[in-house]
Parts: C-alpha cells; structure tokens; sequence
C-alpha cells in the first residue's frame, strides 16, 4: 500500500508543469501579489484630528472580492434533513458566489420556476447575492422545449418563441443574477441556430439587457481549455463567436469558460489560452470546475495549479466549481466532499488556498503617525481599533477617530 501511495506521488509531480518550483508558478504567485493585492491603510486619531501610536488595529476579512462559487440544486438546497442541512451549511462556509445548476436552464423553468426563485431568495437571504443565470438559451434540440423542434419548419415561430422566453425568464429574475449565460454551448448545440441563423444571437443578447439591464452577459463554452487543450478547432470556434457578437453591437459583457477535466492541461497551456481570449479585454470566469477521476491525489495536485492559473491571470474574476458533494453531483468521482462528507484532499486545497493562503488576517499597532498599512487580499474587511469596529473595502484608506 506505502508503495502504490508513493507512486502516485510520483506520477502528479511527473505532470508537466507540476513540480513546486515549476518557472510558471513562481510567475503566478507573483502576479497573485500584484494584482489581489491592495493597499489598506487604517488611520487613528484622537478628537482633535491628532495622531495615536501604538494602537492595536486587528483586521479581517470578511468577504473575497473574487467570486469562488459552485453550482447548487434548487430542490436539495430547500430540502429538509440532515444532508440538506450539511449542503447548505458547506455552500455558506465555503463560497461567495453561486449558479442554479439546472433550474433555470429553460425546460426546467417553464416546467416549474418556483424552485429555482425559492432558491434564489435563499440565497440572497444568506449572504450570497453574486449569483449566475444559466441559461437562457441552450441551442441544441435535447436541450430545448420540446414543442420548439415541432416548429423546425416555421422560423418565424422559433425566434418569436425564444425571445417570449427571454422576456419571460429574465424579467421573472430581474435583480436576482449577477450575469446570464445567454448561449450555451453552440459549436455542439446548434440546432436551432441552423434554422433561425447566427445574427439571431445577436437579438437574444439584446433581449436580455432590455428586460434586465444589470446583469453581465456572458457566452459559455466547454473545452476550451480541457482535453489537454487540444481541441483547437472547438477553441476557435468559441474565439470566433465571440468576435461574430462584438462586431454585431451584441452587448456581450464577459467570457464563459468551462472546466470539466478528464485529464490534466499543463499550467503553460492553460495560460497561454487565456492570454488569447483576454484579447476582448472583456471579464473570464471560469464557471464550471470538476476534475472527474478516482485519483485523489491527481485530482488535488490539478485543482491546486489549476486554481493558482486562474487567480493568478488578470482577466479572470470569479471561478465556480460545478458542484462540491459527491452525493449531489454530475460526475460523483469530480466532486471533493465524499458522500459520507469526509473530505478528499481537492477539498483541502480549495480550503488551504482559498480561506488560507488567499484570505487576510492581521494585528498590530499604529506607528509615529498613526497609521497601520498592509498589503491585503482585495475584497471586504472588518477592522477593530482602539475599542471600534467598522467595515471597510480593500484598497482604501480608513480613519479611526477616538473619544
């Protein structure tokens, strides 16, 4: 057993890229530092506008500015009993940030929206306000309710219908999404697209800013940066339907990028493919994370530099996993909570990373002048001073004034 442990070992760090001081994470953690980072600065001061040193200044995070989320289940994060209790309990400790799974994906909703809205409300009511449609429009036929393929020899019908269902979904949500995913996939799904054409995306997208004009609006795509980033054509497909929308005035206001790994993409790949789409200087989120194998540690090492990429390029604002519990997940063997809940060491990475290493806590004493600065992970932070306590936002200075 020692032996097979060992060599698993030596099969992660033989991945490309994976050992600890590969050249391309030195870089990353670096840009990690320069560009999460910002300057807090807390100033105390006594009635007259004075200076006070030596006073001791704690300072805590209270929520990341980057968006860490995952999918959720409607049904499971309304259920009752023990599981539902410890799901809903992992989403609030673990995530800042969340997308519905499947219940606002169209079918679903037109078969029964009040899951997907009660799960919405849960979710604000709980702190987690950043939260993900997806999607508005799936192209493919199984994707698709089923009377729209009836409709496959009347254009007209097709896009009337697709645009009463955007008006529909996105007014019904309107001040409940942070973005929408408003096509899914259309280099494999693109059935309805081969009958009303391609510019007709360009009118869903407008659809969508009309009846809800806060919301980001995003195209998602898979294997972009899975396969080992091989799939070329399937990339430059997702580059060209980008630059198709752009030069069309579609309001198009951020890259989705899928993550559903089967098998390692070298760090050096991963970066160099988002390079080529931060070219739009439009937002990428990463918004659908698993990596799907039995091997634990394979999957650990994977999420860490996968994790560490993404952080660390400045186009990238927010990553979602596409679930966390294996009990309640697409791909059980991709999830990093096992269906007993005990933890799988991808579970451990996320939390070393994100609620350690990425996360600020720090005490001292205000100096000479009366100030404590630090460099701080971006984001919102509770500061406690000379007997106060107040909110303050990550870079910003703050002054503390004593009675």
């Amino acid at each position: 057993m020692t032996l097979l442990r060992h060599a698993a070992a030596l099969a992660v760090f033989l991945l490309p890229g994976a050992l600890p001081a590969a050249d391309w994470r030195t870089a990353a953690e670096a840009r990690i530092d320069r560009i999460r980072k910002g300057e807090l600065a807390v100033h105390v001061e006594d009635r007259e506008g004075r200076p006070v040193p030596g006073v001791r200044v704690e300072v805590r995070m209270l929520r990341h500015a980057f968006g860490w989320g995952t999918a959720v289940a409607a049904r499971m994060l309304l259920a009752e009993g023990g599981d539902a209790e410890r799901y809903r309990r992992a989403i609030l400790e673990n995530f800042n940030m969340a997308v519905l799974e499947n219940d606002l994906k169209w079918p679903q909703w037109e078969r029964d929206r009040q899951p997907a809205l009660d799960a919405l409300r849960w979710l604000h009511a709980n702190g987690i306000t950043r939260v993900r449609g997806h999607t508005l429009v799936w192209p493919g036929w199984r994707w698709l309710p089923a009377d729209l393929r009836q409709k496959a020899d009347d254009p007209e019908a097709l896009r009337s219908r697709v645009l009463d269902h955007i008006r529909d979904e996105v007014s019904a949500t309107r001040g409940m999404l942070e973005d929408w995913d408003v096509v899914n996939e259309p280099y494999t799904n693109h059935d309805l697209l081969d009958i009303v054409g391609r510019e007709e995306m360009v009118r869903w997208y407008h659809a969508a800013k009309e009846f809800d004009p806060k919301p980001v609006l995003y195209l998602n795509d898979f294997n972009i940066i899975e396969a080992g980033g091989r799939d070329e054509k399937h990339r430059q497909h997702f580059y060209e339907t980008i630059r198709f929308l752009l030069d069309r005035g579609a309001p198009l206001g951020g890259i989705g990028i899928q993550g559903h790994f089967h098998e390692p993409t070298p760090p050096e790949k991963i970066l160099e493919i988002l390079d080529l789409f931060s070219e739009f200087n439009l937002p990428i989120r990463i918004t659908e994370f698993d990596f799907e194998t039995k091997d634990e540690q394979l999957q650990a090492q994977f999420t860490r530099d996968f994790l560490t990429i993404c952080f660390s390029h400045p186009r990238v604002d927010a990553f979602l996993m596409w679930g966390f519990w294996e009990g309640r997940h697409w791909r059980p063997d991709g999830a990093m909570l096992r269906r007993d809940w005990s933890e799988k060491p991808a579970f451990r990475v996320w939390r070393e990373l994100v609620h350690g290493r990425w996360r600020t806590e720090a005490e001292g004493a205000t100096g000479a002048d009366g100030s404590f600065r630090l460099r701080a992970f971006r984001g919102e932070y509770e500061i406690r001073a000379g007997g106060r306590t107040l909110r303050a936002v990550c870079p910003s200075a703050v002054r503390v004034r004593l009675d």
